[in-house]
């Protein structure tokens, strides 16, 4: 393949969607979602209308509570406060500008400014116009009614909305969840491509549409980072989120296992990918003999395999607090070793590619290495009946296989 045309090869990959894709995630149904805005507005301007400080037809009531009204208790607690505040502060505004100066246009001019500069000083976010624009209503109105019926409603409205948010407002953490499975079965299957490939060898641009696709992974994490975020907000001052937060540490430490996961896919496609680009009289290796391919595939399919248990297993663990993929988890990663160890012993001889063949195994170790380290971390979150503090290991009994693992796992 020219020059010209692995340029052209590489732009398509770039723009054309590749076959990397979590599924979409499940949201909240538009009708519940239409239902629960309905409700809450029509019962704040019930309840206003029952309170004889507000208008006969009090609408600010079911407006407040419309704008209150956010998908997680943490967003709707922020919006009542900055609508409250807002609220209050530009009609404090009018009512001292309106008792000294009246009703003019310096004086109008005077009362947004002034309402402006509180907005910005309290720091109202997205309700900082709500400010000048309620100064301004009280003070063309010049009734103290008009200032009073104005608060009530609003609060009538804002008390509403954060009753609907702490009745309704729903948990993502299943979301977080399948998106983590998801996620790690899609690693999984870019990794079976990858070994699918090496061990049938095929031409250099099918390396590159790999890498290609393993750079996208990191597009991938990041929208799942997204739904942890979602969901680490869902439960922020939610009382249905009480005895969640283990849970979404958890999460969390899985979706930083699963990125270092997707780095490392990324070099083992980038390695390879660069060793088939290579000319051919420099690839007389043991990497291009078909036994030491089958052996590199057949390591990598144990790791995919792993690597799409370990999400399962997460996702048992998070459910039910138990899982039975442990033993499938260890078995895959078991087998990885002894393939890892009998491939080091191929790659072992003199050629011109050998700083290829070491970054390889170091990749593959560190793929195992990341997975056995979430393996670990799960056994030794598992209630004991009493508290086990082990002697620390005086550092001359590890070994040096050990230490430079330790080596590498702090420097990543």
């Amino acid at each position: 393949m020219s020059g010209d045309q692995r340029i052209r090869a590489a732009a398509r990959t770039a723009v054309t969607p590749v076959r990397v894709r979590l599924k979409r995630l499940r949201t909240q149904p538009t009708a519940i979602v239409i239902a629960r805005l309905t409700v809450t507005a029509v019962l704040a301007f019930q309840f206003a209308s029952w309170l004889p400080a507000t208008s006969p037809r009090p609408v600010l009531a079911p407006l407040t509570a419309l704008l209150v009204v956010q998908v997680t208790l943490y967003q709707t607690i922020h919006h009542v406060w900055q609508r409250v505040v807002s609220v209050v502060v530009g009609v404090m505004v009018a009512a001292l500008l309106s008792s000294q100066l009246g009703f003019s246009w310096w004086s109008l001019g005077l009362a947004i400014t002034a309402a402006l500069i509180c907005g910005f000083v309290m720091r109202l976010g997205n309700y900082i116009l709500e400010v000048p624009i309620s100064a301004m209503l009280i003070l063309s109105l010049e009734t103290g009614a008009a200032a009073t019926g104005r608060i009530v409603e609003t609060l009538v409205g804002a008390l509403t909305g954060l009753v609907a948010g702490i009745l309704t407002s729903p948990i993502k953490i299943q979301a977080a969840e399948e998106a983590l499975e998801d996620l790690s079965g899609t690693m999984a299957r870019h990794l079976h491509d990858i070994a699918d490939a090496v061990e049938k060898r095929p031409e250099p641009h099918t390396f590159d549409e790999l890498l290609s696709q393993a750079r996208s992974l990191t597009r991938e994490v990041q929208r799942v980072d997204g739904e942890l975020v979602h969901a680490e907000e869902s439960i922020r001052l939610n009382p249905q989120g009480v005895g969640m937060l283990r849970s979404m540490v958890a999460l969390r430490e899985t979706l930083v296992a699963l990125e270092h996961c997707g780095v490392t896919i990324r070099g083992l496609a980038r390695c390879l990918a660069d060793h088939a680009n290579e000319p051919e009289q420099w690839r007389e290796d043991p990497l291009s003999k078909s036994e030491t391919r089958a052996l590199l595939a057949t390591t990598m399919r144990h790791l995919a395999s792993a690597l799409g248990t370990y999400g399962r297993m997460r996702r048992q663990q998070f459910a039910t607090g138990n899982t039975d993929l442990e033993d499938p988890l260890a078995s895959h990663l078991d087998a990885a070793r002894e393939e890892r160890v009998k491939l080091t012993e191929m790659l072992r001889a003199d050629s011109p590619d050998w700083p290829l063949h070491g970054e390889l195994l170091v990749h593959l170790d560190r793929l195992r290495s990341e997975l056995e380290s979430g393996r670990r971390t799960r056994a030794a979150r598992r209630p004991s009946r009493r508290l086990h503090i082990p002697k620390p290991s005086p550092p001359a009994t590890l070994s040096p296989i050990r230490r430079r693992t330790d080596l590498r796992r702090i420097r990543s």
